[in-house]
């Protein structure tokens, strides 16, 4: 028989909410790893705001998901016992498949290391000990002291630990999310902790005019006009310096330092770079407010913006022409020259009333295969900037810091990671974020309560009361149809063997034996019944006899075997159904 109408189009309502949470999400994702990739590709290009539009997706399906939730609950408020069993069996379906998928997901962190050992190899990562990992350059801060760490989800995640922190982000390539990020950089720059950042053609660029938004609202809470912490501007491009090189002028050896006040440049002579970026230098530089510590040659290096291998000024320049009136720059210089007359900048450093930070235009000069390089001062200048960070200098613990370095944002240069820590990381940051970011973390506390509800225990109550008292009336009907006591013992011995099919079986036989005697010669089949029930009464209601109908198709499913009984509410509602179709033949 047919199922009733009515009921299908809620189920269907509820498939059709369910695609479209995973839609979304499915979209999301989708969006983010082409925002990723072509800012990869193009830095700078998109708009910002492009950023939000897959948490705009995420948002999206948090809310389907609590319209599904809501519709699920009016359905089994509304619907009628016989309704009620049979959506029990396919909510319980629905909960059963959705927890195998958030299972089975949650087992890939788990598993995963069993395929890849665990290993990351990303380009500047602490555990990676190739030539374009950073190991070395973490067993030099260990060696010194500090306690180490890695993140592989959200920066938020730093919030829950007791110790000033130094956060290194180190060649980041995947974008940092404003609505999450400056929000955590409001909250870093208040707290005495310390940013090393290093540049290498990735998404650093965004991220200092991020960390400029949330320094400038901490104005707003006060904060002096020295705590605003400066943007610099990385062009596209590579640093060439034809006067000091190793090998070719993509390999600049720079031996300009300045302000040696800090020690960050003490006993440094000379560092070497690959492939590096450059700040646009000059006038720039004051007025952004950094103090320059290292530069390329004056007259000979420059960024070379289109790989022609020369300094042409008409091709390797700067457009200013939007921070034009917003910045004291000279006209003459809105197509900023990055060459001659104004030499390219790469380290800097600023200090505020609570923080330091370091900016390095390269990070692969601290990778395993130029921070030991015999000849230079690579790993002096590593350990400089370490210990300035860390406040060394003012007498502070090393123990009182831990070096926390930012691996979530360090991601394959053309796909998804896939790896085992990537992947927990893709899962935890969103978790993270969610949990800990002011914008959505009033929804989590209501999410949990909503959903866990109906698990926690009930105060004894008029409603708790009256439940009982139905479960012993319900309880006392089992026991009256059981009229003979070797079938009762029978029946109770199927049901505290929890073989509820044969139980049901059993109870069945006699509702079939009044059947047949009404049946005559004719078998016993759910047209055959329904025939009869409509000869003998013409008036009989349509669900009537579609409720009868399901019924015996029930009972000849669970005679051949289609039919499971897994537990104890599903055999009650099947029974006294049963005790409803036997009352009404």
């Amino acid at each position: 028989m047919k199922k009733p109408v009515k009921r299908s189009v809620k189920i269907s309502k509820g498939i059709i909410y369910t695609f479209f949470i995973i839609y979304l999400i499915i979209i999301g994702i989708s969006l983010e790893g082409f925002i990723n990739f072509y800012t990869n590709q193009h830095p700078g290009e998109l708009p910002v705001f492009i950023n939000y539009i897959p948490w705009v997706c995420y948002l999206g399906s948090i809310f389907s998901a609590i319209g599904l939730i809501i519709f699920a609950r009016n359905v089994r408020v509304h619907k009628t016992r016989e309704l009620k069993s049979q959506k029990k069996s396919h909510g319980s379906l629905y909960k059963q498949a959705l927890f195998g998928i958030i299972f089975g997901f949650s087992l890939v962190p788990l598993l995963g290391p069993v395929i890849d050992k665990g290993v990351n190899d990303h380009n500047f990562s602490i555990h990676n000990s190739g030539w374009n990992g950073c190991s070395d350059f973490s067993d030099i801060i260990k060696g010194n002291g500090f306690d180490v760490m890695s993140l592989q989800s959200s920066l938020s995640a730093t919030e829950r630990m007791d110790k000033n922190i130094l956060l290194v982000l180190m060649g980041p390539n995947s974008v940092y999310n404003p609505i999450f990020e400056i929000p955590f950089f409001i909250k870093f720059f208040q707290e005495r902790n310390s940013l090393l950042l290093c540049h290498d053609h990735g998404s650093t660029s965004v991220l200092l005019w991020e960390i400029f938004a949330a320094s400038a609202i901490n104005l707003l809470n006060g904060s002096s006009i020295d705590d605003l912490v400066p943007v610099t501007l990385f062009p596209k491009g590579y640093l060439r310096d034809n006067a000091s090189f190793l090998i070719n002028p993509l390999f600049p050896v720079i031996t300009s330092f300045s302000d040696h006040s800090t020690g960050i440049t003490s006993g440094v002579s000379q560092v070497l770079l690959s492939k590096a970026s450059a700040a646009a230098g000059g006038p720039l530089v004051d007025i952004f407010g950094w103090n320059v510590h290292g530069k390329s040659s004056d007259v000979y290096s420059f960024v070379d913006k289109n790989n022609d291998k020369k300094y042409n000024y008409s091709d390797d320049y700067l457009d200013l022409t939007i921070l034009n009136g917003i910045l004291n720059i000279p006209e003459q210089f809105l197509k900023f020259p990055l060459g001659y007359p104004f030499t390219p900048t790469v380290f800097m450093s600023k200090q505020t009333t609570n923080s330091r930070i370091f900016v390095s235009s390269d990070a692969s000069l601290w990778n395993n295969d130029l921070i030991n390089r015999p000849g230079y001062d690579n790993s002096q200048l590593a350990l400089n900037v370490i210990n300035w960070l860390t406040r060394q200098d003012q007498g502070d613990a090393r123990s009182d810091w831990v070096v926390v370095f930012d691996e979530a944002h360090i991601r394959p240069e053309q796909s998804r990671d896939l790896s085992s820590a990537g992947i927990f990381g893709f899962i935890m940051q969103y978790i993270v974020h969610l949990s800990t970011n002011p914008i959505t973390l009033w929804i989590y506390p209501l999410i949990a309560v909503y959903s866990l509800k109906k698990y926690l225990p009930k105060s004894g109550g008029k409603k708790a009361r009256k439940k009982e008292r139905k479960a012993e009336e319900e309880k006392e009907e089992v026991i009256k149809f059981r009229t003979s006591s070797f079938f009762a013992k029978k029946i109770e011995w199927y049901h505290n063997k929890a073989q509820y099919g044969k139980a049901l079986t059993l109870l069945n036989r006699r509702l079939e034996r009044k059947l047949n005697v009404q049946l005559g010669d004719r078998k016993l089949t759910t047209k055959n019944v329904v025939d009869l029930i409509q000869q003998k009464d013409s008036n009989i209601t349509k669900n009537k006899v579609k409720r009868i109908a399901r019924f015996i198709d029930n009972m000849i499913d669970l005679k051949i075997g289609k039919l499971k009984i897994r537990d104890e509410i599903q055999f009650e509602n099947l029974f006294f159904e049963m005790e409803w179709v036997a009352n009404n033949l």
